[in-house]
């Protein structure tokens, strides 16, 4: 029988009883460490870069989205500009519909609470 055995990350102990690891293995697996730490270290330092030039590139598209005119739709022609019209008619009764539904379900929720309100007044 050995005294050698192995730790929760690999290193086999030595000198009996578990006093002591291999010196190589934890050389090797401290290495390792310190590499993953320099690649995290260089791959935050990338990614701090990019992120102030994404920002750089956001400030500078604010800019021109602000100088932007609202879009004018008279130059096209007459059935383009129906057709937008009824997209736009379209989209307004989507949006109704969809408000009349959020406050039909506001509705029923609400009495539902009011129902379990009672059952829990009732049960108290």
């Amino acid at each position: 029988m050995s005294g050698a055995s192995a730790s929760p990350h690999g290193f086999v102990t030595v000198r009996g009883r578990g006093r002591g690891y291999r010196p190589e293995q934890v050389e090797a697996y401290a290495a390792a460490l310190s590499e993953e730490r320099d690649a995290a270290w260089e791959r935050a330092a990338r990614l701090t870069v990019l992120a102030r030039e994404m920002e750089e590139d956001l400030g500078d598209l604010e800019e021109v989205v602000e100088q932007l005119t609202a879009q004018d739709y008279e130059v096209l022609g007459e059935q383009a500009r129906d057709l937008f019209r009824l997209v736009e008619a379209e989209a307004e009764a989507v949006r109704e519909r969809a408000r009349g539904a959020a406050e039909g379900l506001m509705e029923d929720a609400r009495a539902h609470a009011a129902g379990v309100r009672e059952a829990a007044r009732a049960h108290a």
